[in-house]
């Protein structure tokens, strides 16, 4: 009986043991996130640069992992396949997150039921851009070249959000513009210097180096106020185009069922890295504002996102595909 109650005891011992390396303190290994778009665009450049100031304090390295396409339907459906365990994040945008079902019949996830949100970390400017040499010296010009040659100019469709601000700029203007699918902003910006878009949709983050070294100019902000960076340039409002009103942000998601402790300590993590004086100067030069949403007020803003985006796409005539 003695030699019973032993082993008993010493089973228990085991048994605690096990569960303390099962509840080891997070994280205790590398943490993957995931960038829906491709590498250069400013979400993937924000996000290696959060990424490794957030890996010294986490102990543990926060790996970049670049899956585009879809819209970045692609990397949020990986996302919202994993582990709900905080090893796998994903960074979030407008296109990524809300305008998916706004302008897509089947999309590959469910925003609120398959994600956590957990941080904003930035918002960035959006512009009209067209390479330096164009003939069209400002929005005008475009317009009426437009009118004048119907559905033979081109605009970079490469996030969902550039086709919604685009396809309103169509509307209110009563041009054509003929979008061209990317999979993501660099390579539809490769395709603008190449003079193969006539116009092209993009933050100011990805434009800017292009802008300062004169291979591309800015038409418009898309936004609704003009940005410091680039003074000089008028928003759409300012041209004539009522309500136009387009901003961009980064975030981080996790996958929903992620532990609450698990959040609050990433969302921790992000915030002293977004206040830290390396990552405002790299917002300084991308032109982005340092913004940290808490994961209650993110999920809010998408929502109220989703919203006035719905009602730009059906004002704008724009069927889901």
């Amino acid at each position: 009986m003695q030699l019973t109650k032993h082993t008993i005891l010493l089973a228990a011992v085991l048994a605690c043991g096990g569960g303390a390396r099962a509840e080891a303190p997070y994280p205790s290994q590398p943490i993957r996130l995931i960038v829906p778009f491709t590498p250069g665009s400013s979400s993937d450049v924000t996000a290696r640069a959060i990424a490794q100031k957030i890996s010294g304090p986490l102990g543990q390295p926060v790996l970049v992992d670049n899956r585009p396409g879809a819209n970045g339907g692609i990397g949020m459906q990986a996302v919202a396949r994993s582990k709900a365990d905080g090893y796998t994040l994903v960074v979030g945008t407008v296109s990524s997150t809300v305008v998916p079902s706004i302008i897509s019949k089947n999309v590959p996830f469910d925003l609120f039921k398959e994600f956590t949100p957990v941080a904003t970390m930035a918002n960035t400017p959006l512009l009209m851009t067209v390479v330096y040499d164009s003939p069209f010296q400002n929005l005008a010009d475009l317009v009426s070249a437009a009118k004048k040659a119907p559905r033979t100019m081109t605009y970079g469709n490469s996030a969902g959000l550039y086709r919604i601000v685009m396809e309103a700029f169509n509307s209110q203007a009563g041009i054509d513009l003929m979008g061209v699918p990317f999979k993501g902003p660099a390579q539809a910006a490769t395709e603008l210097l190449a003079s193969r878009l006539t116009v092209n949709p993009d933050a100011l983050g990805a434009a800017g180096p292009m802008l300062q070294a004169k291979r591309m100019r800015a038409l418009a902000v898309l936004g609704s106020s003009r940005t410091p960076a680039l003074p000089d340039v008028p928003t759409m409002q300012e041209l004539g185009y009522k309500d136009f009103a387009f901003n961009g942000w980064l975030g981080i998601l996790a996958p929903a069922g992620t532990p609450q402790a698990v959040i609050e300590r990433i969302h921790k993590e992000i915030a002293e890295a977004v206040k830290s004086p390396d990552i405002l100067t790299l917002y300084t030069r991308l032109g982005m504002d340092p913004t940290v949403l808490s994961p209650q007020a993110y999920g809010d803003e998408m929502k109220k996102d989703i919203a006035r985006y719905s009602a730009v796409a059906q004002s704008a005539g724009i069927e889901k595909e």
